[in-house]
């Protein structure tokens, strides 16, 4: 009797055809990112004028030899002006992929955002009939009238902003991230949204002095800023961070300091431009628990002080209550529930919120073993149409067999996607 074929097995002709058609697929992605347009094909408005990013049903998968990866497969959530949202959830639950997507960052040609919006709040730069930025001169009173200053070669003087860079007249737009192409975004791109990415130790090239690092950065998108201005404001960033010796410090190499200079010399970088979000992928994952407990009380201060929001991404709920405003709860690709801090850590409702919870060790908890979600996350690959936490649930109805649950809001705060639940109803 034949031998049964097994679900997980793929022959080596089936990965070849699959391989080809990921190529045209990722071609047409590619090519259209590389497009070139104009900024009405990407211009959008917010659904909450109250918010800085509203991710709206958001696609973003990976073309493999095995098949497409789903990895973040409609998410929708949003992150007001001012505040800091907490990602939580299991490896590979799309968290590091979703920040990825807003950055325009995901690894291309493989990865690729297939469908769905970014709205992202920004300052953009005015630009004339030839897509020239417009910009800002300095003027002067001469005979009791006002006239554009000029410089000893009869040129104008260009006004400087509070970074030491050219001013530009800037208008306020709401840009579709999803939409835009790659040469659009890099005017965003570490301007107004920064990352402090999840590894200090690979995240710095060995070969640069963290000074040569920093100034980097501020001549990518600090136009007309001078060799002494840049260095002094990358100083001031490492002071800003706690720095002790930021003099010396800009000029070492990563490797002459520990994980917890490297984190905070990241952070520096992150908020060189004054960014309106700065997304922390993990920003203690390398750390000790003392250093932990320094850069989450720095990350606060410094959100206060540039008045910006935070995306934080990161395994550790003790970390989210602490920081957190508003919490995004995720699972295979997909946001399970969210609502404020309270809401979440109080009042869990969906099983496997509840199951994290657990599963976090406590100073007063008297416990043999940890508590262990039972079961294992579904192939990504080839997802059920079913509810994918339905195989670990302890909490399993007949309804669960059905199609996947739409969030529900359960109060004005807070949604969960369960079964469980019905809109406006609250079960304990």
């Amino acid at each position: 009797m034949a031998e049964e074929k097994k679900s997980h097995y793929i022959s080596g002709k089936e990965s070849r055809r699959i391989a080809k058609e990921n190529i045209k697929i990722t071609k047409e992605f590619e090519k259209r990112k590389k497009r070139k347009c104009v900024e009405e094909e990407y211009l959008s408005e917010m659904k909450d004028p109250a918010n800085i990013v509203e991710f709206d049903d958001l696609h973003t998968y990976f073309y493999t030899d095995t098949g497409v990866v789903k990895a973040v497969n409609g998410v929708s959530f949003s992150i007001p002006a001012g505040s800091t949202v907490g990602v939580v959830g299991e490896s590979g639950c799309g968290k590091s992929v979703t920040s990825l997507s807003l950055m325009q960052l995901v690894q291309g040609p493989t990865g690729q955002i297939v469908d769905g919006s970014i709205r992202f709040r920004t300052c953009a730069f005015r630009r004339d009939e030839k897509g020239k930025k417009i910009p800002v001169y300095e003027t002067e009173i001469v005979d009791g009238v006002e006239v554009v200053k000029k410089d000893s070669k009869g040129k104008p003087v260009h006004a400087k902003n509070e970074l030491g860079g050219n001013m530009y007249e800037m208008d306020e737009k709401v840009y579709d991230i999803a939409k835009m192409p790659i040469e659009a975004m890099r005017s965003i791109r570490g301007r107004e949204i920064s990352m402090i990415f999840q590894e200090p130790m690979t995240s710095l090239n060995p070969v640069f002095t963290i000074g040569n690092q920093l100034d980097e950065v501020a001549f990518l998108h600090i136009e007309g800023i001078s060799k002494a201005n840049a260095k002094a404001r990358s100083i001031e960033m490492l002071n800003l961070v706690g720095i002790a010796d930021p003099e010396g410090v800009y000029k070492k190499y990563p490797h002459e300091l520990s994980g917890g200079m490297r984190q905070r010399v990241m952070i520096a970088m992150s908020l060189l431009c004054n960014p309106r979000l700065i997304i922390a992928d993990e920003p203690t994952t390398a750390l000790d628990v003392t250093i932990q407990a320094q850069i989450l009380d720095l990350l606060r201060e410094i959100k206060k002080k540039i008045n910006g929001s935070i995306m934080l991404i990161t395994h550790d709920l003790g970390v989210v209550a602490e920081m957190a405003d508003f919490v995004v709860v995720m699972y295979a690709g997909k946001v399970i529930e969210m609502g404020t801090a309270e809401d979440i850590f109080d009042r869990p409702l969906h099983p496997y919120t509840i199951g994290l919870q657990k599963s976090k060790p406590t100073v007063d908890g008297e416990v043999e073993s940890l508590y262990c979600i039972p079961g294992f996350v579904p192939n990504p690959v080839d997802m059920p149409n079913y509810c994918y936490f339905r195989d670990r649930c302890e909490k399993c109805r007949k309804e669960c067999a059905g199609e996947y649950p739409h969030l529900v809001q359960v109060s004005p705060t807070h949604s969960v996607a369960c079964y469980l639940y019905k809109e406006g109803e609250h079960n304990d």
